[in-house]
């Protein structure tokens, strides 16, 4: 768990640097690499935390309205 410089904790992922941006990173599942993004707000930086991890998780198939039986099965 990360902290912010008072000490407050902000949750997995993200911390406070010294110079006052907010630093979220995580580890992706499909490439195996650190993904990190800076920012100047505690609220950006939970958002773009929370969508990155969900598009690493589900960013694999898009389910349209034109997908085929099995592509939705196998998805």
């Amino acid at each position: 768990m990360g902290k912010d410089l008072k000490g407050r904790e902000l949750g997995v992922g993200i911390c406070q640097r010294k110079d006052g941006l907010y630093t979220a990173r995580f580890v992706s599942k499909s490439t195996g690499k650190s993904v990190q993004k800076y920012f100047p707000k505690l609220q950006e930086c939970r958002k773009w935390y929370a969508d990155a991890k969900f598009n690493d998780e589900h960013g694999g198939t898009d389910a349209t309205g034109d997908m085929t039986v099995t592509a939705w099965f196998e998805y």
